[in-house]
C-alpha cells in the first residue's frame, strides 16, 4: 500500500480488525520510511457466478438453477 504522506510501498500492518457484520477489514499500517500511520479499508467485491454454455453463450448461477 502506498504511503499516503512519503509515497513509499513498502508499510506493515499493525492492527486488523472487522467490522460487526463482517462485510470489510480495518487495517492500520505504518510505513516503513517515514514512521507516519493509516488506516485502509477492504471489502470483499461478490463477483456472481457465470456460467459458460457449450454455444459460448452466458448465463448467470441464479437463472440456471431457476429452470
Amino acid at each position: 500500500m502506498k504511503c499516503p504522506l512519503c509515497g513509499n510501498l513498502d508499510d506493515r500492518v499493525i492492527e486488523s480488525r472487522q467490522n460487526i457484520s463482517g462485510t470489510s477489514i480495518r487495517r492500520r499500517r505504518e510505513c516503513a520510511s517515514c514512521a507516519y500511520r493509516f488506516t485502509s479499508y477492504e471489502k470483499v467485491e461478490e463477483v456472481p457466478l457465470m456460467v459458460v454454455k457449450r454455444d459460448n453463450t452466458r448465463h448467470s448461477e441464479t437463472q440456471n438453477n431457476k429452470k
